[in-house]
């Protein structure tokens, strides 16, 4: 038997689940081979401490336990979606208020009302084309 078949059955071969031609040829193998008894001996050592973990004791009360923090975590939720809507609300109080306030001390100068009229005059479109037209009668 080679090494590679003995190391897919020595799990088997632990827990006596071979038939016994194949369990002698498998000890064979291991009284010759050092590599695959030291691969039987860490698979002993694995499940060994896989025994230890399946043997704890149990909690009478872990259900409880858990349901109670459980419970405080949810208690808390209410917060979670009331503290941002009140941030919200205070940077768009704060945003208007500061709007009002730029207003109120921010006024435009008073207009002059001539000044006004004086630039509109410079954009009225008829005057303007009187104008070219006058200049164009005198090239000619």
């Amino acid at each position: 038997m080679d090494c590679k078949s003995t190391e897919n059955k020595l799990i088997f071969y632990l827990e006596n689940s071979l038939p016994a031609d194949q369990i002698r040829e498998i000890s064979n193998h291991l009284a010759s081979c050092p590599g695959c008894s030291a691969r039987l001996e860490y698979l002993k050592e694995t499940l060994s401490f896989l025994d230890k973990e399946k043997n704890i004791p149990v909690q009478p009360f872990l259900f409880t336990r858990i349901q109670g923090r459980m419970q405080e975590a949810e208690t808390p939720r209410k917060f979670r979606v009331l503290r941002p809507l009140f941030i919200a609300t205070a940077l768009i109080a704060g945003l208007f208020s500061g709007i009002l306030m730029a207003r109120l001390t921010v006024s435009p100068p008073p207009a002059n009302l001539s000044q006004e009229y004086e630039i509109a005059d410079l954009f009225y479109e008829d005057r303007m084309e009187n104008m070219e037209y006058m200049l164009l009668e005198e090239a000619l």
